[in-house]
């Protein structure tokens, strides 16, 4: 029903002028209301809290956002789970602190065919990283395949590229797979989900590897958290976000770093961060972005799924790395 309900606007959209001179403009605004979120606390482990926002929003393509890249400008490029592209502005205030959401904009993702993705089946899309090329590497639950993207080049309506074929996927859970993306310099770092495994595999491939590329490391899991989010540091090591929800208990999340990985394989070895939880604003978060923050700290942001759920949230909450003295 939603494809349907967008390829209509498509269509609209298609047989209206544009102010280009006819071309159909691939981006369309979002209307979004921001929300600030407060904190209980500024620090918690190693992170300090640097503002937070709910994302509200009535459009059917700014649901599920489970993957953010933040550039150096503070604009931030975001792809939700049913294969939509969305791009904003961050906002923050003097003293580095994020405190707005604006020109909000999204298109639908494509395939290596440049189609509009069926359903949720095809385009599952989770994870998210910028390579160093300036393209935008996706990993697809499901499905259990990469695609690259050139945005700068073709804008959200260019047809997908194939990216590392990793192998031991067919085995992965339909909805517990490729969540988690963060590019090197020529590789992608991808890591399953996990689910009630004691470990998730990770795979280091080269972007243009054209056997498939086995799992070699692995990313320990405890207490029942699952990895959903990862992302290159500005040293060259990686950040990694981790999921815990019980129905009684709730969502949790911990946030950790480690060496990227090298040599023939093994387990990684987390540092943890921070262990956000009750009475922390919390949500089901997936994403995770790293960057230089202009005062020289290690700044991330973390994104939420909200499920299309209305009992669920869209946060989007910003930290800095306290480092240890």
């Amino acid at each position: 029903m939603r494809r349907l309900f967008l390829a209509l606007m498509a269509l609209a959209a298609a047989c209206s002028p544009s102010h280009s001179g006819g071309a159909i403009d691939q981006w369309q605004a979002v209307e979004v209301t921001v929300v600030p979120v407060e904190a209980p606390v500024e620090i918690v482990g190693r992170l300090a809290y640097r503002g937070g926002l709910e994302l509200r929003s009535d459009d059917p393509t700014f649901v599920g956002l489970s993957g953010i890249e933040v550039l150096d400008n503070n604009r931030a490029v975001f792809i939700g789970d049913e294969a939509d592209w969305v791009e904003a502005q961050l906002v923050l205030d003097e003293r580095g602190h994020l405190t707005g959401f604006t020109d909000v904009r999204s298109a639908w993702m494509r395939d290596e065919r440049g189609r509009p993705f069926r359903d949720k089946t095809q385009g599952d899309s989770e994870g998210l990283a910028q390579l160093a090329d300036g393209r935008f590497a996706v990993s697809f639950e499901r499905s259990h395949r990469i695609r690259i993207y050139d945005l700068n080049r073709d804008g959200p309506f260019g047809a997908a590229a194939p990216g590392p074929r990793l192998d031991e996927v067919a085995r992965l859970p339909a909805n517990s797979s490729l969540e988690a993306l963060a590019a090197l310099e020529n590789t992608l770092l991808t890591g399953a989900e996990g689910g009630d495994e004691p470990a998730a595999p990770l795979w280091l491939a080269p972007i243009d590897a054209s056997a498939p590329v086995v799992p070699r490391f692995s990313y320990p899991l405890s207490g029942g958290f699952s990895l959903t989010g990862m992302d290159r540091l500005p040293d060259g090591s990686i950040v990694a976000l981790e999921r815990f929800y019980a129905p009684v208990i709730g969502p949790r999340a911990r946030i950790t770093r480690f060496a990227a990985p090298s040599g023939e394989g093994g387990a990684v070895e987390p540092e943890l961060l921070a262990l956000l939880e009750p009475p922390f604003p919390l949500d089901n978060f997936e994403g995770i972005s790293a960057v230089r923050a202009s005062d020289g700290a290690t700044r991330l942001y973390i994104i939420s799924d909200n499920n299309r759920s209305a009992q669920q949230r869209t946060l989007l909450l910003a930290f800095d790395i306290v480092e240890a003295q």
